[in-house]
């Protein structure tokens, strides 16, 4: 058997522009590329999803039409990322209908091969996580109220053998219904047990016998 000398054609490797152009319309969090100054040269579309708009319009906006210029969170980026390079941390965007929610950002200045300086935003919507983190503060205050307002009776208490009274803290004797009410969130309601009511009102209860 004559076995063949020509080898199999081997796939060529992407260059590393088609490599950074899969990444980016691949990712799952949005991606644009800036300069320092504000302005958005592209934008992917998960960008296009999260901010409610078209790549062109995401660039005809720049920084200022897609995050919320009164956000103080926003200055601080800036200044941190001018300082250090780099940012993470979150910030408020808005949508064309005007409604804001949070971001999670993280941006970097690097240079491109001529030393010019671009910047990047990799932008996560986190508005689910930030209202399920308000709905959890909610449920622990409403508890640890509710905690609070409870009143717990425990250990012995001295109470008196033939009035009932109990002796509180101080000493003093203090009927039972006054003592527990003022130390837990229990009321009092009257009515007779039918072994009191025999005995208080024997005729009563011979007769419906």
């Amino acid at each position: 058997m004559v076995m063949s000398s020509q080898r199999q054609p081997t796939p060529s490797v992407p260059d590393s522009e088609i490599r950074f152009r899969l990444l980016f319309e691949n990712s799952m969090d949005a991606i644009l590329l800036t300069s320092p100054d504000g302005r958005v040269f592209d934008a992917n579309s998960s960008a296009c999803s999260i901010l409610w708009r078209t790549r062109a319009q995401i660039i005809a906006g720049g920084r200022d039409g897609v995050l919320d210029a009164s956000d103080p969170a926003l200055a601080f980026a800036i200044e941190e990322r001018h300082r250090t390079g780099r940012f993470h941390g979150e910030l408020t965007a808005q949508r064309p209908d005007g409604s804001r929610f949070p971001l999670e950002v993280s941006s970097a200045i690097f240079p491109d091969a001529a030393g010019n300086e671009f910047t990047c935003l990799i932008i996560r919507d986190i508005s689910t996580r930030k209202r399920d983190e308000a709905e959890r503060e909610r449920l622990v205050t409403e508890l640890t109220d509710a905690l609070a307002k409870i009143k717990t009776l425990t250990g012995l208490l001295p109470i008196c053998a033939s009035c009932k009274k109990i002796r509180d803290e101080e000493g003093k004797w203090t009927d039972i219904e006054l003592y527990v009410r003022e130390r837990t969130k229990a009321d009092f309601t009257h009515g007779i047990c039918p072994e009191c009511a025999t005995r208080l009102y024997p005729e009563h209860y011979k007769k419906k016998a």
